[in-house]
């Protein structure tokens, strides 16, 4: 979609650029408890991606592992996408319209 990605620190205020760059978190939580009887067994571990749920607000981004904020390359702001070291790890969906040159094939 366009959109930049950056790797594990940004900004603690991702509106203000002399706030302290620290590493970001993703708002991925491992679940509590134990996994419904309609598919693996055994408690969630993180062994599955379904061991996982989105809590906004509980990190830095949000469902696309992505947020809004001042970056060095762009000192106005500008959504951007977010490589952690903990689960998603990499953006999970696209907040824009990816361009139509992304595809592959023919035009």
């Amino acid at each position: 979609d366009g959109f930049p990605i950056y790797i594990l620190y940004g900004y603690s205020d991702p509106a203000d650029v002399n706030s302290t760059v620290r590493r970001i978190k993703s708002s991925y939580q491992l679940r509590s408890g134990s996994r419904p009887s309609t598919g693996p067994s055994g408690t969630y571990d993180g062994t599955y991606t379904q061991d996982f749920e989105y809590i906004a607000g509980s990190g830095d981004l949000d469902e696309c592992n992505g947020r809004i904020g001042i970056t060095p390359e762009y000192p106005d702001g500008i959504y951007h996408y977010y490589i952690t070291d903990t689960f998603p790890f990499q953006l999970r969906c696209f907040k824009g319209t990816p361009n139509g040159t992304f595809r592959l094939g023919p035009p």
